[in-house]
């Protein structure tokens, strides 16, 4: 299915990543900046037609008034299944996330550090695609992501291939500071409210905590959670490639 995206950051991810057909470009025939010829550009070479038009035609195509007169006319993202790859390194299961503000918020956090794959549970994004695009300032569809069909084909996948699951859970826990993380590993984070499955729990290597600096009951959200941990595992990359 073919939809309309909206802005030049959203536009430009989709058209570098070249992971999916895109249709045709829509730019403002009064913007000629080095943006838009740089989106003109990327566009011809991935075989997309790109339309100078006027601004009235491009606000009766947009759904909303933050586009600064780009659109792009591209199909709906394929997510493919974690079953049916092969990947290693840094993985992260994101489970309990139903905002798409916040999937779009871990999704831009997970790529600016490094983590190899994003795993969610399987369920239909494609309504609120440009919101999680914008949301991850293109994050979204740079960083590979797979989906699972439950938590047990999750821990199956890990074991099959060799791969520790590290969970983001207080019960028998170590400090984030005091656990050192292997080349290839499994996080698996979950929601403020639910947190993480006892299929998922039951399976995991060792349980990591973050420690606070204040008497504070309460669990970070899952946005600030996969910041604290992703960045703590980029910085310990740094000090091993060192």
């Amino acid at each position: 299915m073919e939809k309309i995206f909206e802005g030049a950051i959203s536009c430009k991810a989709l058209l570098e990543a070249g992971s999916r057909d895109c249709k045709k470009l829509y730019i403002d025939k009064k913007k000629n900046t080095k943006d838009t010829r740089y989106l003109a550009k990327i566009a011809k070479s991935r075989g997309c037609e790109v339309v100078f038009c006027s601004r009235d035609e491009i606000n009766e195509l947009a759904t909303g008034k933050t586009h600064g007169g780009i659109l792009l006319l591209a199909e709906e993202k394929q997510i493919p299944q974690l079953i049916e790859t092969h990947v290693h390194g840094f993985l992260c299961y994101i489970d309990g996330v139903e905002d798409p503000y916040n999937l779009g918020s871990i999704s831009r956090t997970l790529y600016a550090s490094g983590c190899d794959a994003m795993i969610l549970p399987k369920r239909d994004w494609s309504f609120a695609e440009q919101t999680i695009l914008k949301a991850s300032a293109g994050a979204y569809e740079k960083l590979p992501i797979y989906f699972v069909d439950s938590d047990e084909e999750l821990v199956d996948y890990c074991k099959k291939n060799e791969l520790p699951i590290l969970c983001a859970h207080r019960k028998d826990a170590v400090g984030l500071y005091d656990y050192t993380f292997e080349s290839d590993f499994c996080l698996c984070l979950g929601g403020a409210l639910r947190g993480i499955s006892s299929t998922i729990t039951a399976s995991s290597k060792q349980n990591i905590v973050v420690e606070y600096g204040r008497d504070f009951r309460n669990a970070l959200d899952s946005a600030s959670a996969a910041a604290v941990f992703s960045f703590e595992i980029l910085r310990q990359k740094k000090v091993k490639a060192n």
